[in-house]
């Protein structure tokens, strides 16, 4: 009795302990089911925009849940994909969509630049334009706060398809549109080299201005268009003595279709520019450029426009011409990079020039058509040491200097450079022009790049220096010990016109004094050479074993006339 009872009974308890097991088991499912399983959602963003919902980092959601995804591009920019984990995106290529949390998952908003337009001009007819008759404080890349006035509007533009060569630019924001209006001021104009780069390759242009303002425009009728967004202001430019192209091209805007349009030169250069009207700056927010080409062959036109920007509401511009313009967006390079380069020149003799006149420019005025005689002399770029401080160059860039007839101006100069500071120059000229120059033989150097031309002035006073330097040039022998002596010249970044171009200067700031040095081993007896003026075949320049110069980069802090 007792063991069957004993069996029994643990018979029982072992019951009982299975339905408590299932018991649990059961609560604990109904549990599961109350307390969802909670997920992890991480997201962050490329530069150039944010992820506004639910933002970035890293947030908890029930299993299951849907979660909607925002992000926000920055001015310049466009939404492109979401990376990551993304199978549960309803869309990836959406800005705005949502996305399922079935697990742990890591997003990537991902933004890209989003392009500017090309641009289509229309001229305003000038005797119907309204005159604004403002004054704006602008700065950019070439002007500091200069106080301009705003005048009459001259020209309107239209964002525009571009077919060419069989690749199309679609319109990126319809909503684009701007307006140039001519611009007054007091000063002096900036007289610049650029180098451009876009869609037809790549252009060495020389700009002066600034001539116009490009203000960010609405137009209301036709269209009933939104304010323009991302849109920066400009600063206009006119290219001076371009070079003729031949692109042909086919544009489509909102005036109408034109095929076989023919893009035949740059005609105006545009900086992004920072605007201050009164106390409101208007800040640059996207920073490209643009380069306006001169077009023939379009027929697109339209009567008249109603358009609204910071110069006004309900300004009415009677069009009635056909497109003239093309505006295309451009990187710009405003060199120079590396920093003006030191050079170490050689007395030279070769060819003279015959009969060969240039247009002259710097900051001490307009010299006006020059003849330009025989070189005289010729820099190579040297690797300088002095004080333990080394100075590298450019092996490509180098220098050739023609006597020219000299002029009979006087100035004091101040400068600055690695030799002291305040040196007082008295010189006069100018009396020689050096020209950027490929050395050809020995070194097979490539093309100079951003080599400024320059006038050269003598000094007639000036304190020697007491300096040396290590001297090493393209020549077999380095020069050690060099004492650097006399000032010899001064020379200004100059404007020179020849053969219809014009070649501004790269780095107006640039300036650079030569120095007599002394006798030391480094000399090879000539060279072959190439340069604006010999520019079909390599001529030779025989150096001469007479007082060699150390040109050095110099900041000109102060210059007046010697009457």
């Amino acid at each position: 009795m007792k063991a069957i009872f004993s069996l029994k009974k643990h018979s029982y308890l072992k019951t009982v302990g299975v339905f408590l097991i299932a018991v649990v088991l059961i609560a604990g499912i109904v549990g599961c089911e109350g307390e969802p399983v909670e997920v992890d959602l991480t997201i962050d963003s490329t530069a150039g925009g944010v992820v506004t919902n639910p933002g970035e980092g890293t947030f908890t959601y029930d299993e299951g849940e849907d979660v909607g995804l925002v992000a926000i591009p920055d001015c310049g920019y466009e939404f492109d994909v979401w990376t990551g984990d993304t199978a549960d995106i309803a869309d990836v290529n959406a800005a705005v969509t949502n996305i399922t949390m079935n697990a742990d998952y890591s997003v990537t908003a991902n933004f890209r630049v989003k392009p500017l337009d090309h641009f289509k001009g229309y001229s305003i007819d000038y005797e119907t334009a309204p005159y604004i008759d403002q004054y704006v404080s602008v700065t950019d890349q070439f002007v500091t706060d200069l106080f301009v006035e705003v005048g009459e509007a001259v020209l309107f533009f239209n964002p525009t398809e571009k077919v060419h060569m069989g690749e199309t630019t679609p319109v990126a924001d319809g909503d684009h549109h701007l307006t140039i209006y001519d611009i007054d001021f007091e000063g002096d104009y900036v007289i610049r080299s650029v180098e451009v780069t876009n869609q037809f390759g790549t252009q060495e242009v020389s700009v002066y201005g600034p001539v116009g303002l490009a203000v960010p425009t609405t137009k209301v009728e036709p269209g009933n268009h939104q304010e323009p967004e991302c849109l920066d202001h400009f600063l206009v430019y006119e290219v001076i003595e371009p070079e003729y192209m031949d692109e042909v091209v086919d544009l489509t805007d909102q005036f109408g279709t034109d095929q076989g349009v023919v893009v035949y030169m740059p005609a105006l250069f545009a900086n992004p520019v920072q605007k201050t009207n009164g106390s409101e700056v208007t800040e640059i927010e996207v920073g490209e450029h643009l380069l306006f080409y001169g077009i023939d062959g379009s027929a697109a036109t339209y009567p008249q426009v109603q358009v609204d920007n910071q110069f006004g509401a309900g300004q009415v511009f009677d069009l009635g011409y056909p497109a003239e313009l093309l505006g295309v967006p451009s990187q710009k390079d405003v060199p120079p990079t590396p920093p003006l380069d030191h050079f170490k020149c050689y007395p030279a003799e070769g060819p003279p020039l015959v009969e060969m006149y240039v247009y002259l420019e710097d900051q001490f005025g307009e010299h006006g058509e020059v003849p330009v005689f025989a070189p005289w002399i010729f820099c190579n770029p040297v690797d300088k040491v002095h004080d333990t401080v080394t100075t590298t160059s450019n092996p490509d860039n180098h220098l050739t200097v023609f006597q020219i007839e000299p002029a009979g101006q006087w100035w004091s100069v101040t400068v600055d450079n690695q030799f002291g500071n305040n040196q007082e120059l008295l010189v006069t000229g100018p009396i020689a022009l050096a020209v950027p120059t490929q050395k050809v033989e020995p070194g097979d150097h490539g093309m100079p790049k951003y080599v400024d031309h320059y006038l050269l002035y003598a000094v007639v006073e000036g304190l020697n220096v007491t300096a040396t330097v290590d001297l090493d040039d393209q020549f077999p022998e380095s020069a050690p010990g060099v004492k650097v002596t006399r000032p010899v010249f001064f020379a200004t970044p100059a404007v020179k016109g020849h053969v219809d171009h014009v070649s501004a200067p790269w780095d107006p700031e640039g300036h650079l004094v030569f120095y007599a040095i002394s006798d030391n081993l480094e000399f090879l007896p000539g060279v072959m050479i190439k340069n604006q003026f010999f520019p079909e075949e390599a001529v030779p320049l025989t150096l001469l074993p007479e007082e060699q110069l150390l040109a050095v980069p110099s900041v000109k802090v102060n210059y007046e006339p010697v009457l």
